[in-house]
């Protein structure tokens, strides 16, 4: 009787139908790898790749976790500089893996050899590092498929990486030189004053750049949302905490100094305002099962930052009446002169602040940026003291 049984069981094993079932299973995670694979490193826009997606939370739940033992924001920030280059590699693990199941299932299927031997011929014919002896075209076929496969994978997976850097890089280069200004963490209060001691002129290099570096972040940021989780080489420094700190720069001062907007101050907080929404919305869909939304129209959010305020009820805006009068009384304390009607400023800047702060709060709660002033606060875990920058610290003191 146990003869008989391991005869059948040796029959079922390497019978047509079974072997058939295997190429079936194999051709199925072979497309599904390949569809992963395309949509994360070709296909410009977010993913919505089941594959990815499960990457991309797994490593965020992770990191998550781990984040939650750091004692500081030092700590915090050191734990997740790791989890968008960690991303990266499991992307390429988990495809190369799938990869070479896949191959092995066809292996087995199309020459009924044992699983250990289908498995060591999809390796060695994806590393290329050599391939069995065989007379059979069809596993002659899958051979060279299977070393195909993997010199495409790896060379695409190394210009993606190019790609991702190059993004990074030129996001940081602007942040670094505009730290100059808007101090480490940023500040739009403290941008004001930096612009005024330079005595940079209302329409500087400084704004002019903002358009292009915010344009570019977008684009970028959209594309790829594990950017997102790329933090700067500053522990200090985060992107979205600087976004947030030139639009309250531009809102500041059409607000509060020269009580109109212009057309550069309109297109700086109009294209911000776009941003925050669109990075919002994409890095939802790589969190949650919903697609990401259609970006809003940055002209119509210009058209409605130059319009009258409605009634005397300002909307809200995410700062205080108090942390603004600080604010304003800082600014006069470095030289700075103020339009006379407060309270008509104040409704201002509400109204413009109105259309980007939800989002941008969002997304520095989401991703653990440093708590800088004016920036929303953070998830219990990770709420760690307030930072500000040098200038701004040494002007309300410790206790601010």
């Amino acid at each position: 009787m146990v003869h008989t049984a391991l005869t059948f069981a040796t029959v079922a094993w390497e019978s047509p139908l079974w072997r058939a079932a295997t190429v079936v299973v194999g051709l199925g995670l072979l497309w599904a790898a390949i569809m992963a694979a395309v949509g994360v490193m070709l296909v410009p826009r977010p993913t919505s790749q089941k594959l990815a997606l499960w990457v991309s939370r797994a490593c965020h739940f992770i990191f998550r976790v781990i984040a939650r033992r750091a004692r500081n924001y030092t700590q915090l920030d050191r734990y997740l500089a790791v989890q968008g280059p960690t991303t990266v590699l499991l992307y390429l693990a988990a495809f190369l893996a799938i990869f070479v199941a896949a191959f092995s299932f066809l292996f087995y299927g199309v020459t009924g050899c044992s699983p250990p031997e289908a498995f060591y011929r999809a390796g060695s014919s994806m590393s290329t590092l050599g391939v069995m002896s065989a007379s059979n075209f069809d596993v002659l076929a899958v051979m060279f498929v299977a070393a195909f496969t993997g010199t495409t994978v790896i060379s695409v997976f190394i210009g993606f990486l190019l790609t991702l850097y190059s993004a990074y890089t030129e996001r940081e280069s602007y942040m670094s030189k505009v730290a100059l200004v808007c101090g480490e963490p940023a500040w739009g209060p403290e941008m004001v004053v930096r612009l005024h001691k330079l005595q940079a002129p209302p329409h500087s290099g400084e704004w002019g750049d903002c358009i292009d570096w915010i344009c570019a972040l977008r684009v970028s940021h959209y594309i790829y949302p594990l950017l997102n989780h790329f933090r700067s080489p500053v522990r200090d420094r985060h992107w979205v905490v600087t976004l947030l700190a030139v639009l309250d720069a531009a809102a500041i001062r059409v607000a509060a100094l020269e009580g109109k907007i212009d057309p550069e101050s309109a297109r700086i907080l109009a294209q911000g305002a776009a941003t925050f929404h669109a990075l919002k919305s994409s890095e939802a869909s790589q969190t949650e099962d919903i697609e990401p939304e259609t970006a809003i129209v940055a002209w119509l959010i210009e058209q409605d930052i130059k319009a009258p305020v409605p009634g005397e009820t300002p909307p809200e805006c995410g700062v205080t009446r108090a942390e603004w009068d600080q604010a304003m009384n800082f600014m006069v304390s470095a030289g700075i002169t103020l339009l006379p009607d407060r309270d008509a400023s104040w409704r201002a800047f509400c109204q413009i602040r109105s259309h980007y702060f939800e989002t941008a709060y969002a997304l520095a709660c989401h991703l653990s940026a440093v708590n800088a002033p004016w920036s929303g606060s953070r998830h219990p875990a990770f709420d760690f003291p307030q930072a500000w920058p040098a200038r701004a610290q040494q002007q309300f003191g410790s206790g601010a």
